[in-house]
């Protein structure tokens, strides 16, 4: 399971995303590429909290948006370690 902005908060780094440099149509694009964990991580920064379905199958990514106090979702394959689906407004 990856860290979280609560459990590791010194691991907290800015991402192109933090800066405001992905527009709406930016991070669609890119999650319908499916990528891997760690390049989500890298793009959107420690999610706020995660979640493993109970078949241990999807792990669910939460990251809270301020502006919009909206709660988006990035799920991850646990056997392809990638996006397997996501909402995002």
């Amino acid at each position: 399971m990856p860290s979280t902005k609560k459990s590791n908060p010194e691991l907290i780094q800015e991402t192109i995303f933090s800066r405001g440099y992905m527009t709406e149509y930016d991070v669609w694009e890119m999650l319908r590429q499916n990528p891997s964990e760690q390049e989500v991580i890298e793009t959107f920064g420690l999610p706020d909290s995660v979640w493993l379905d109970e078949i241990e199958s999807t792990k669910f990514l939460y990251y809270f948006i301020s502006e919009m106090q909206d709660y988006n979702t990035i799920e991850i394959s646990t056997k392809t370690d990638s996006v397997s689906g996501f909402e995002w407004d």
